[in-house]
């Protein structure tokens, strides 16, 4: 938004010199001039008087277009999601960047409040940025999807503090979930869906693959709730079938061609899809079905180390490190390690190799 640009455009298609302006307006043609050069701005007292001299609206008079901030808004996220899983600092600096342009986005908070929460171990601070951040989301959206999915971001951040502090949040989260709409009615007609009903062309098939895409991941999350509530109340047999109707899911729609890391539809699948199969293996050893869980135990294994060669680490040698943590972290927590203790002589000679 540049003021001082648009007060010369509009007096140059009246065909005003700044004198003839400076007259109209009853002030100096130097004011005029250092309005257009962008040394100062008009008084807001004199804001709606030259709209109305103009003949303009002050969202024309300030080159105000909600569709082009959307816009701009939604390349800032765009940009952001290159960086999102592989370089924080990075997707973070676009993010406060866009903030300075908008500093009242929403959209562009929620974004930033998620970053957050999907990077906890980066220690204490990032926690508190993130409780900050949501706490003044939830205070100020009139957003409900925004609002929805921050109270979501903050779950997430609980969960973290339970999982690796040792604190106990069930309570904050249940008063979380309470305060959340019952399936949305709004959420079944939005412009996804609509589009992808109605618009033709290109738009419209945009529109048609990204709702599709979307419905994959829910149908995913879907079954895998339904198969952790089933492993908490330790019927096993049921919760191997359900974790089992989300790997069918995965691989048949969000991984189809099975090329590796790269086909996989929606960023960070690869980790699912190896987490799930370790969940199969420790229902089918609950079970005492161990028959096939080695050839789980491999395939996880490899669907989750294999996303390392094709995207781009900022400290390989680190991060794999970090991820072969993770793994191991969730082997054991599973509980797989009373099956067999967990060989990843493979990955560490990979780290030592690149770390030489």
């Amino acid at each position: 938004m540049n003021l001082g640009n648009k007060i010369r455009e509009l007096r140059r298609a009246h065909n005003l010199t700044q004198e003839q302006l400076a007259v109209a307006l009853n002030i100096s043609a130097q004011a005029i001039s250092k309005w257009e050069m962008g040394a100062s701005y008009p008084d807001m007292t004199m804001i709606p008087t030259l709209a109305a001299f103009f003949k303009v609206s002050l969202d024309e008079l300030f080159d105000f277009d909600v569709s082009n901030v959307e816009k701009e808004i939604e390349e800032i996220r765009l940009e952001k999601n290159k960086y999102f899983w592989n370089n924080f600092e990075k997707a973070e600096q676009i993010l406060l960047d866009g903030l300075k342009h908008y500093p009242a986005s929403i959209q562009l908070k929620t974004e930033l409040m998620e970053l957050y929460a999907y990077n906890l171990d980066r220690g204490d601070e990032i926690v508190n940025k993130a409780f900050e951040l949501g706490g003044q989301i939830i205070s100020t959206s009139q957003d409900v999807f925004c609002t929805c999915r921050t109270k979501q971001n903050i779950i997430h951040v609980y969960r973290y503090l339970e999982l690796e502090k040792g604190e106990d949040h069930y309570e904050d989260i249940v008063k979380i979930i309470e305060t959340l709409p019952y399936m949305y009615p709004y959420m079944l007609a939005d412009k996804m869906r609509m589009s992808a009903s109605y618009i033709k062309g290109e738009e419209g098939m945009k529109e048609a693959k990204a709702l599709r895409e979307i419905e994959w991941q829910e149908f995913f999350i879907a079954c895998d709730g339904v198969a952790h509530r089933y492993f908490d109340m330790e019927d096993y047999e049921n919760a191997m079938i359900h974790f089992q109707e989300s790997v069918d899911v995965i691989e048949r729609f969000m991984y189809p061609d099975k090329q590796g890391y790269d086909a996989y539809l929606i960023g960070g699948t690869h980790a699912n899809h190896a987490m799930t199969l370790l969940d199969i293996a420790t229902c089918m050893f609950r079970l005492g079905k161990t028959e096939g869980i080695d050839g789980l135990i491999e395939k996880a294994k490899h669907i989750y180390f294999d996303a390392f060669d094709h995207i781009e680490l900022r400290d390989y040698v680190k991060d794999m490190t970090y991820m072969l943590n993770y793994f191991t972290k969730n082997y054991n927590k599973k509980k797989l390690n009373e099956y067999k203790p967990l060989d990843l002589s493979d990955i560490e000679k990979r780290i030592a190799q690149k770390n030489a």
